[in-house]
């Protein structure tokens, strides 16, 4: 047996409780449709052919737009990556400009890559005392519109990695003014069509939305939908980026569990154990928010025009959001999604049960009871924050007066060279010490969430650097880099 495979079944079978992606949660008693060697096919007869739908295949994807209330929706089995490239390179034409959120996801790179497009930049409002960043403003959309009117789309990422959603009613309207398609990168939306906390991409307006099933709901990883809603874009030039950037081997085991999960979601039993998710889910972040020392991201704070409850994004007092993570891990059997400089996201589902809520409040409110003992042996008596008005009373998560250490959202890039141009050109390994000024060869950034600090045809900034060099500080991996952790940056080859 693999190493690999003994690795995962290991983890399968621990006492580990997954507040992370997939959505299923490993609840293969609540979602296994079986053995998937016996359902593993290619596209032999009855079985249809996901590029050429007709059939089986055809009538499940129409079933799902149906639901989502999309004018046509698209099965994904290269996950929200390749509906994203699929997206821009069907709306944009090659060497066209993008007006995109900074804070967009590496694909969305990736894309203008590939197109030898020129992005014009959206900055999202930075959400205080944090470190993060928020919404994109619906005013800073329409004077961009209005000052680059030779863009040919929009792309925003709604909601974000936090849970935190932009006005794409306001953005949708201000581009279709413009007779100009929206792009939502929705990947960490895909449950919002079966509640009511926030309201979908698609009921906002948007043209073409992606959302992978796998990230909030109970589906396999790299699952995922596209949306079509509009006829600002041309159905066939999408179809056919679609089959560029999709396998033509698709795995009939992936489109079952599309399938399934849609079918489950849509149903009765979806509809009943979605109630009592939320229900459990709101009596959690209640509870976490009568914790002292435990500081909890409200939608209050949050800002834009409306919060995913779903993802706890907590942070605790005196401690890294890396400290935090490796506490939770290591001490409780609690994985996380994934961590910054500042705090830890937890992500939720449908999947979770009263007892997965019920261990992770247990963890924090024991780190709470230690925090506020060492607290009062060293006579530290303020606590973490204050109350919020998202879900009812719930801490703030520390004084939103002041910055968290670090950025508090992404340095503004000085634009050199387009990505696509910079990738083409020579580069060379530079030292960190004497890189300052110089254009970037190539990406830096976490991952997750994978939003690039600095991109390729960036200058590298002081700031840049300091971002960089931070996250290395507190134990996080600067990745989409070649050397790094040696030291060294790929820079652009300067001319004689």
């Amino acid at each position: 047996m693999s190493e690999l495979y003994e690795r995962l079944a290991a983890y399968g079978n621990s006492n580990v409780s997954p507040f992370h992606m997939p959505g299923h949660k490993r609840k293969k008693d609540r979602f296994s449709f079986g053995n998937p060697f016996a359902v593993d096919i290619t596209e032999i007869d009855g079985f249809d052919d996901l590029h050429h739908p007709a059939g089986i295949l055809r009538e499940a994807m129409e079933e799902a737009a149906a639901l989502y209330g999309a004018e046509k929706s698209y099965f994904l089995v290269n996950g929200s990556s390749c509906g994203i490239l699929a997206a821009v390179s069907a709306c944009v034409p090659r060497g066209g400009k993008l007006l995109v959120a900074r804070n967009c996801h590496r694909s969305v790179y990736h894309g203008m890559v590939l197109g030898g497009l020129s992005p014009v930049y959206l900055f999202p409002e930075p959400v205080p005392g944090w470190g993060t960043s928020g919404a994109v403003r619906a005013e800073t959309a329409e004077q961009a519109l209005s000052e680059h009117p030779d863009v040919r789309a929009v792309l925003i990422t709604s909601p974000t990695y936090e849970g935190i959603c932009s006005d794409l009613k306001r953005i949708c309207d201000a581009a279709h003014r413009r007779g100009l398609p929206v792009i939502v990168d929705a990947a960490h939306g895909a449950h919002f069509s079966f509640w009511e906390v926030c309201e979908s991409a698609v009921s906002c307006g948007a043209d073409l939305v992606v959302e992978s099933l796998h990230k909030t709901l109970p589906s396999l990883t790299q699952t995922a939908i596209l949306h079509k809603n509009s006829g600002l874009v041309d159905e066939r030039r999408l179809e056919w980026y679609l089959q560029v950037y999709q396998t033509s081997s698709p795995s009939y085991v992936l489109m079952a569990s599309m399938d399934s999960c849609i079918s489950y979601m849509a149903g009765e039993e979806g509809k009943r154990d979605m109630e009592a998710y939320v229900s459990g889910l709101k009596g959690l972040r209640q509870r976490i928010g009568g914790l002292s020392r435990i500081g909890l991201l409200s939608g209050r704070e949050a800002g834009g025009s409306s919060y995913d409850i779903s993802k706890l994004v907590i942070r605790a007092e005196g401690q890294s959001g890396k400290a935090l993570y490796d506490r939770l891990r290591l001490e409780y059997e609690i994985q996380p999604e994934m961590c910054t400089e500042t705090y830890v996201v937890l992500m939720t589902s449908v999947a979770d049960e009263p007892a997965d809520f019920g261990k992770l409040y247990e963890a924090l409110a024991d780190m709470d009871r230690k925090a506020a003992g060492e607290g009062r042996a060293a006579g530290m008596g303020r606590p973490c924050g204050g109350e919020s008005s998202d879900t009812g009373p719930e801490k703030s998560g520390g004084e939103t007066s002041g910055e968290a250490p670090g950025f508090p959202g992404l340095p503004e890039p000085q634009v050199v060279l387009t990505p696509g141009q910079a990738m083409e050109r020579r580069k060379e390994s530079c030292p960190l010490e004497v890189c300052e000024g110089r254009v970037s060869g190539e990406f830096a950034y976490l991952y997750p969430p994978g939003i690039p600090v600095l991109a390729p045809g960036e200058r590298i900034t002081a700031k840049v650097l300091a971002v960089l060099k931070r996250y290395e500080e507190n134990g996080l991996a600067v990745a989409g880099t070649e050397n790094f952790a040696g030291g060294e940056i790929l820079v652009i080859e300067e001319e004689e």
